[in-house]
């Protein structure tokens, strides 16, 4: 089958996709190198650091060299044992060149396939312009896309009305509690009663204490008595002892002793539910003792007035 011919219109047209895809390949290029421009940058003063140690190392070697020629040429060598060195190399040398140009020879005869080069290429060409093609459409597309203002405005305008509204009334409270004067004077005047009474009481307090330390209890008659009552207690404790003793003898009848026990323990068992009744009765009674206190404190006072009127006669 003969190929078709390509028109001069198909022709322009595959140059132009040509010429544009170079050219989106070089603008590429050249935004990836001003991308990492200062890294080049970096690497050019490397490169020339390691230039120059390069070449001052080139130099050394250089100066070396000549020292080493000016000695050379002082030496005398052989010249025909190095001669024959030489002439080896160099037919080796020439060989490798009459090869190397029959090489050449050959690549000369060959003729290149450029029609198919071209076919089997232009499938990827094609392809990449479709790609530049497709993305050029979606680049397009987003610069047409137009976000939705005032729809996201409306959205969100509750919730700003709402935080601003809170904002506003915090700043109200704020203001009110700034403008509040505590009334000092008239809190100071309703606990000046109740600190005039608890610095009575206090007062009335050390004056009770005053009283007891200056009395004097009787030591000896409190002994007498205690000692009466110790001697007593004894007694009543070795006859407790002594009865024990009689009652460790005796046989007693155990039935007997059993139900005067059974009618002990009813009637104890009668006293304590009535005991308990009465304490129960007892702990829902509230008593008023502030009324109370204030009557013991008016006892008080009025006694301290008597002993005050008896320690004081010229009052009369």
């Amino acid at each position: 089958m003969e190929e078709k011919d390509l028109t001069p219109e198909e022709i322009e047209e595959q140059k132009k996709i040509v010429d544009t895809i170079y050219k989106k390949e070089k603008e590429e290029r050249e935004e990836y190198l001003k991308s990492f421009e200062e890294e080049r940058k970096k690497s050019i003063e490397e490169s020339k650091e390691i230039i120059a140690a390069s070449v001052s190392e080139k130099a050394f070697m250089i100066d070396k060299k000549k020292e080493q020629a000016t000695q050379i040429k002082e030496l005398h060598p052989d010249i025909l044992t190095p001669a024959k060195n030489i002439r080896e190399t160099v037919e080796e040398k020439a060989f490798r060149m009459d090869r190397m140009r029959e090489s050449d020879e050959k690549r000369m005869q060959l003729q290149p396939d450029i029609e198919g080069t071209a076919e089997a290429i232009s499938p990827s060409i094609s392809e990449k312009a479709f790609r530049r093609e497709k993305q050029r459409e979606m680049d397009e597309q987003r610069a047409q896309i137009h976000p939705d203002i005032e729809g996201t405005a409306e959205a969100i305008s509750p919730s700003v009305t709402e935080k601003a509204f809170r904002r506003e009334k915090q700043r109200e409270k704020d203001e009110q509690l700034l403008k509040l004067r505590p009334d000092i004077e008239g809190s100071a005047e309703k606990i000046k009663s109740t600190i005039s009474d608890k610095a009575f009481r206090r007062m009335k307090q050390r004056e009770l204490d005053e009283i007891r330390m200056e009395l004097h209890p009787d030591m000896d008659g409190s002994a007498e008595a205690i000692q009466s009552k110790i001697s007593e207690k004894a007694f009543h404790i070795e006859r407790q002892r002594e009865r024990d003793e009689q009652r460790t003898r005796l046989n007693p009848d155990i039935e007997k002793s059993a139900e005067a026990i059974q009618s002990t323990i009813s009637e104890k068992a009668f006293h304590m539910d009535r005991q308990k009744e009465r304490d129960e009765k007892r702990s829902q009674i509230h008593a008023d003792i502030a009324g109370i206190g204030e009557k013991i404190e008016e006892q008080v006072g009025s006694i301290e007035e008597s002993k005050k009127k008896k320690n004081d006669p010229s009052e009369d």
